[in-house]
């Protein structure tokens, strides 16, 4: 068996993915400047929170786990686990680097999870739609062929990585949905 010979080629030409620890956060700002409907879905638990007045800079930032001693009181995160007891009827996103793949040395694809859960007690709202729906809808919309800041262009899209996709999750009393989207590094 013969061996194939690799070309020695500096450090240049390698991919350092060095958008991989600031995706979340920057998608988390993203979503401060570019919509006002999830947020007033997560802040609000009433039926009509469709229907709040919008949220402030400030008032979306006192959403925003930020390493705080309980995490139970935040409603969006930017990573996958939950380390602290929800005894709140909530809604929560997460947002979080999900799956890195090197196609090649040079070219690689990040996958970027988003979570959104819902208290099944607040779920249905008076317009007749879930609050996990609705949230999920404007995440795809938002994200799908965005261009983020520091990160790159976002997509929803089986053609670029056969990963993205939107399924089920959660756990009772908390249902909600993964969207997995993909962008290259």
């Amino acid at each position: 068996m013969s061996q194939i010979e690799q070309p020695i080629v500096g450090r240049e030409a390698y991919n350092d993915f060095r958008i991989f620890s600031k995706a979340a956060y920057n998608c988390v700002k993203y979503m401060i400047e570019n919509n006002e409907l999830i947020w007033k879905l997560l802040k609000y638990t009433d039926a009509d929170a469709w229907n709040k007045p919008n949220l402030t800079q400030e008032e979306k930032g006192e959403l925003i786990y930020a390493g705080q001693a309980d995490s139970s009181k935040y409603n969006v995160f930017m990573d996958l686990k939950q380390p602290d007891v929800l005894v709140d009827e909530i809604a929560m996103v997460r947002i979080a680097p999900y799956h890195a793949i090197g196609l090649n040395r040079t070219i690689g694809l990040l996958e970027i999870s988003m979570e959104v859960f819902s208290h099944y007690k607040i779920n249905h709202m008076s317009n007749y739609q879930t609050r996990i729906d609705t949230i999920t809808e404007e995440l795809l919309s938002l994200y799908n062929g965005a261009n983020i800041n520091g990160v790159g262009l976002l997509t929803f899209d089986q053609a670029i990585d056969d990963s993205s996709r939107l399924f089920e999750a959660g756990q009772i009393p908390f249902a909600g949905k993964q969207i997995i989207f993909s962008m290259f590094s």
